[in-house]
């Protein structure tokens, strides 16, 4: 079971809206907000500096997709994808953020296990892990979906180098690596991710909680238990009230009455 104060909703599902308009809808959800800070919900956008400095509700912050770039054997790509997340880190630190999120590799074709690639990758959150340091926001990165397009989608798969477990549970359905995920004891859970699917028959479509292969009840026990933040992150608005009121069906998140 957990609060309502618990658990989060992402602005993708409200990415047709500016940030602004996006973030007084969630306010009426939900307590605190996860900033997908990509296209017009950029961090690096003024007027969404502005947005976020007035609307008072605490948030987490997606870093950009730099999925190509960021296990590359160029430098120059492994350079811009650091200096893009540094560039976001530093303005979501300033507001007030909570944890940032990174995405590994996701590659458009099956490629396979690559020793360079998953070098490169580990090089990426050394250098994130310093600026964790530096900048005193943690970071956690996310576990992906599909089989031979990343090198991250089950626990042991890469050293994240003190950075933190984003537990995408969608991502990890479709990989059947969940079970793996909470169970083992070295995983260091800052931050989770809820949707649903039809795990490795289907894709990463985002659906509403209930309406696939997960059972959410273990999740958010393991998430209370590690003190980590939970977001619902789906693609519409539709989906997130369909989550809502499944967790609330099941008993699964209640009105604190304090």
């Amino acid at each position: 079971m957990v609060h309502d104060h618990d658990i989060g909703i992402s602005t993708g599902a409200y990415f047709e809206l500016s940030l602004g308009a996006a973030l007084l809808r969630i306010a009426e959800l939900a307590p605190s907000a996860e900033i997908l800070s990509f296209g017009r919900h950029s961090l690096l956008e003024p007027i969404n500096v502005r947005v976020i400095e007035t609307a008072g509700l605490p948030f987490t912050v997606h870093g950009p997709f730099a999925h190509f770039e960021f296990g590359s054997r160029s430098a120059a790509k492994h350079r811009g994808a650091i200096d893009l997340h540094r560039r976001h880190m530093w303005v979501a630190a300033e507001l007030g953020a909570q944890l940032y999120v990174v995405h590994p590799d996701m590659q458009r074709r099956a490629r396979g296990w690559n020793p360079q690639v998953a070098a490169s990758l580990e090089r990426a959150f050394e250098e994130l892990s310093a600026l964790q340091d530096e900048i005193g926001l943690p970071i956690a990165v996310e576990n992906m979906p599909f089989h031979k397009h990343s090198h991250f989608i089950a626990p042991g798969d890469l050293d994240l180098k003190g950075l933190g477990l984003v537990l995408d549970a969608g991502h990890a359905a479709m990989t059947g690596t969940l079970g793996d995920w909470l169970s083992d004891p070295l995983v260091d859970l800052r931050h989770v991710h809820l949707h649903d699917n039809l795990g490795h028959r289907g894709g990463d479509h985002h659906h509403p909680l209930g309406t696939g292969v997960i059972d959410i009840e273990p999740i958010l026990g393991a998430a209370r238990a590690a003190g980590a933040s939970i977001v619902l992150e789906h693609k519409d608005e539709a989906s997130v009230l369909a989550s809502l009121d499944h967790l609330r069906s099941r008993g699964l998140l209640v009105r604190d009455l304090g």
